[in-house]
């Protein structure tokens, strides 16, 4: 059943990916690397939550990395 979700949510992001990279005019490049990484970083987010439903949120992910990141930083300035 995770294979069918995967695939349904591959297949708007492929639609939602063509249908906004020829919105995008040919000269932006930078706009269209974001543009697709942006997708990237969304669609491997989906596809983790599918396969790990009990998953952190990345709120709660991003809090444990900066808690982390401040404790080093208060370690070597202080």
């Amino acid at each position: 059943m995770k294979g069918v979700y995967i695939f349904s949510v591959t297949v708007m992001v492929v639609l939602m990916f063509i249908y906004q990279w020829l919105i995008i005019k040919s000269t932006e490049k930078k706009e269209k690397m974001v543009f697709s990484s942006l997708i990237l970083l969304g669609w491997s987010l989906a596809v983790a939550y599918i396969v790990f439903p009990n998953m952190d949120s990345p709120a709660k992910i991003m809090d444990y990395v900066l808690k982390g990141l401040r404790n080093i930083f208060l370690g070597i300035f202080s």
